[in-house]
């Protein structure tokens, strides 16, 4: 009986650890201000990383709080907050820089284990941005004091240097609504959101945070729909070679309306040598999800449903139902409530389901600067029992 209890907190233990990965910035609710596409606002036509111009002005627009009366003006002219370093240093069109740096204090409270908590410096990154015509370039570093092995250019257990993307793009044609790109990129999957260590994306192994792979990928953003397909070549900043993913991934996303956009998501890769178990396997992974905002209310409605295969050679394989759905409530502009809740079942047969809720309060409080926090409770189920954590998330958020 010890030993089981011993082995369900060991697997609390490294969930927990999930919740330290590091952030980036991507807030698919902003459907409710009829941005039912990405490509609008970011460089990267799938959401999250770098900004363009006109999401810059968005970002002071939509996003913060602000405190007193609004004029047509102040929508027209977001103002310096709108560009980089707030307009302190002057860049050409063609170029754009910027940056995100994140803290986290962490309590948690796992099982009959005593609380903890401890501050985590979580994000330290620089990214630039190059278009010349209909060429653009994109690419970031950081240093990781710790964890974010996948994404790490130097090979040092911890204070590494990261590079959690970097490609090269042409768009295809002059409306900008395709582009093709070559380099490290998030995989094209699901609902791309700024919580990342939601199970939806780390079973699926789809997070912005260090699992992104290098490959070719070409994206479509036109009026109603938006869809991407990557050719997955293998992640080259991990070795050996038998660690690399190959495969595909893609999804599509169709606008019936400003206020609704309904997708559905594909993943396959194979691995030579699974990165725990050191076996060759098979990665699927296939899904719907959707997002709606009520109309005439302040209420985002997300969800994702995956079902999910790790099938290892030899080995019992791995299968099962992921899932999430969220209610986000702007009752001020740039402050939001939400509400998640998760339900999992990803493992072998004889592994019960587990479960999560989250209470979360996000605030846009000043131009490039938010904080965050979350209370989470989850219930982990595992061939040993079930086991309860508790934990209390407080970020704060500061982009150039």
């Amino acid at each position: 009986m010890r030993a089981r209890l011993l082995h369900a907190l060991a697997v609390a233990a490294f969930l927990v650890a999930l919740f330290s990965v590091r952030d980036a910035a991507a807030y698919p609710w902003m459907i409710r201000h009829d941005y039912t596409a990405c490509a609008q606002c970011h460089v990267d036509p799938s959401g999250s990383g770098p900004l363009n111009a006109y999401g810059r002005g968005m970002g002071e627009v939509l996003l913060k709080t602000h405190y007193g009366p609004q004029t047509e003006d102040d929508a027209l002219e977001p103002g310096p907050g709108a560009k980089f370093l707030w307009g302190l240093v002057p860049l050409p069109d063609s170029l754009d820089f910027g940056g995100s740096f994140r803290v986290m204090e962490l309590f948690q409270k796992t099982g009959f284990v005593p609380a903890t908590h401890q501050f985590i410096f979580m994000q330290a990154d620089v990214n630039a941005t190059l278009q010349l015509d209909r060429w653009v370039a994109s690419g970031s570093v950081g240093y990781e004091p710790e964890g974010g092995l996948h994404a790490a250019i130097t090979r040092d257990p911890n204070d590494n240097l990261v590079s959690r993307f970097h490609w090269v793009g042409y768009r295809l044609d002059e409306n900008s609504t395709m582009l093709l790109r070559a380099g490290r990129m998030a995989l094209p999957f699901g609902i791309r959101d700024v919580v990342h260590t939601l199970s939806v994306r780390t079973t699926t192994r789809t997070n912005n945070d260090d699992q992104q792979q290098d490959g070719i990928a070409f994206s479509y953003s036109g009026t109603g729909l938006r869809a991407e397909a990557m050719l997955i070549l293998g992640n080259y900043q991990i070795r050996p070679d038998a660690f690399r993913e190959r495969g595909y991934s893609a999804y599509a996303e169709w606008a019936p309306m400003t206020s609704l956009a309904l997708g559905a998501s594909s993943r396959i890769a194979h691995v030579n040598a699974d990165d725990e178990l050191l076996h060759p396997a098979w990665r699927h992974a296939h899904g719907v999800f959707g997002r709606w905002s009520i109309p005439s209310s302040p209420i985002v409605l997300m969800s994702e449903v995956d079902y999910v295969i790790d099938s290892l050679k030899n080995l019992p394989r791995n299968q099962g139902l992921v899932s999430m759905a969220q209610v986000d409530a702007e009752l001020v502009q740039g402050l939001h409530y939400q509400m998640t809740g998760e339900a999992y079942d990803f493992g072998p047969s004889s592994t019960p389901f587990s479960y999560s809720a989250w209470a979360s309060l996000l605030w846009f409080f000043a131009s490039h600067a938010d904080v965050r926090l979350d209370g989470i409770y989850e219930s982990i189920g595992s061939p040993g029992g079930r086991v309860g954590v508790t934990l209390l998330l407080a970020q704060a958020h500061l982009y150039l």
